[in-house]
Order: C-alpha cells, then sequence, then structure tokens
C-alpha cells in the first residue's frame, strides 16, 4: 500500500496524484518524486538553471512545473540563492556525489 497523504486545498503537488480509491487523498509518484529531486539537486548546486530544470521535468515524466514554481520549491526548502542555508544543502549534495 502506497504511502497517502491527506490532500491539501488546492492543486496536488507536483510528484503526487489523486488516489484513485478517495480523491481526499493523495499518493506518490515515485518515479516523478526521483526526477523532481534530481533536477531539485542539480539547480540547489548550480548545474542547471531553474528553466532548464523545468524543462527537463517535463520531459522525464510529461508533467509540467513552471520554473517559478520550481524556484519557490527550491528557496523555500533550501534557501534562498547565495544564503548561507543554501550554501549548506550545496556542500551536503556535492559531498553526497561525490561519495556515489
Amino acid at each position: 500500500l502506497a504511502m497517502r497523504k491527506k490532500r491539501g486545498a488546492g492543486s496536488v503537488p507536483f510528484g503526487y496524484d489523486l488516489d484513485p480509491e478517495d480523491s481526499d487523498y493523495i499518493v506518490p509518484d515515485k518515479q516523478h518524486l526521483q526526477t523532481f529531486q534530481d533536477v531539485v539537486n542539480s539547480v540547489v548546486v548550480d548545474s542547471i538553471n531553474f528553466r532548464e530544470g523545468s524543462e527537463w521535468i517535463q520531459y522525464k515524466t510529461g508533467r509540467a512545473i513552471s520554473s517559478r514554481g520550481l524556484q519557490k520549491h527550491i528557496d523555500k526548502n533550501y534557501g534562498k540563492r547565495n544564503s548561507s542555508e543554501r550554501l549548506g544543502h550545496q556542500s551536503r549534495i556535492l559531498s553526497e556525489r561525490q561519495e556515489g
């Protein structure tokens, strides 16, 4: 059974679908979430920009997210560009890539 969440107000977040059995819940799409996280990591470490990230997500998943939507997610969860919070995430992501 997939981990489902109670649906909030507004649109379904990227990487989730409505639960076909109960539209009050959403279920994760693991492939979309993995693609999204890969793109987020690449944007955070400045490998690609927001526009390239949103285009890559649409290419890989068939679902669209605006470059502004991607930016809002990253700023909220990782801090704004060049902030100490974002720089800390950059260091962690880069060290994980070197280990892997």
